[in-house]
């Protein structure tokens, strides 16, 4: 039987979750996107049973050994956030291999990772974070430059400085990071007009030479 993505949400919705799980688990089987990503939700809400996420986990890994890095990503995920299988140094694991594969979500959620749960981890080191959300803006990653500013303006793992800030919030924003734009908006009226003149046109700089070097932003 061939299943679609809007019978598995269905199933969610209507709290048929057993189906649901035999819908996604298929969908998984037959590469169609984004099963992957909706069955490992149902692991984070709770929806599944014990075997069922024993069964998912293993077939998770069983694609790992087959290079399939969205079963890796996911995979990443539970053992981030699903309390029942933790393993913050596995996820950590998953996520470099990812990363490895120029993943840019990879390199943002091992910084989230590392910024979190993971701050004990070995490579939870302040110049590791700066990187990660570089490479990941480098790869096409909006949420990155969220990140990238929110260090600038807190100084928690490089210099505070106000105006590299609001250069990568005005690079968000520009990128369709409502969140950012609404924030350097905030930073612009607190200060003189024009205070910030300089670092929005080093964002419209980047942003554009980004654009021209063909890098596609999600």
């Amino acid at each position: 039987m061939i299943f679609d993505l809007e019978e598995g949400e269905q199933a969610v919705k209507s709290g048929a979750y057993r189906q649901a799980f035999r819908i996604f688990l298929s969908m998984c089987q037959n590469y169609e996107d984004p099963a992957y990503y909706k069955v490992s939700e149902m692991v984070l809400n709770d929806q599944l049973l014990p075997e069922e996420r024993d069964q998912l986990i293993d077939m998770l890994g069983r694609e790992v050994n087959k290079h399939n890095l969205e079963a890796a990503f996911n995979l990443a995920i539970l053992y981030w956030r699903a309390p029942a299988i933790r393993d913050l140094q596995r996820a950590s694991e998953l996520l470099s291999l990812c990363m490895r594969n120029a993943m840019p979500e990879a390199h943002v959620a091992l910084a989230k990772l590392y910024l979190g749960d993971g701050q004990a981890l070995p490579g939870a080191r302040s110049e590791a974070i700066m990187e990660l959300l570089l490479d990941g803006f480098g790869l096409g990653s909006v949420e990155a430059a969220w990140h990238i500013a929110r260090q600038y303006l807190t100084g928690t793992h490089t210099t505070r400085d106000d105006f590299e800030a609001f250069k990568w919030l005005c690079v968000a924003g520009r990128l369709g990071h409502e969140e950012a734009r609404k924030h350097a908006l905030m930073m612009e009226g607190l200060r003189p007009a024009g205070a910030y003149a300089h670092a929005r046109e080093e964002a419209l700089e980047l942003v554009n030479s980004m654009e021209t070097a063909m890098v596609r932003f999600r």
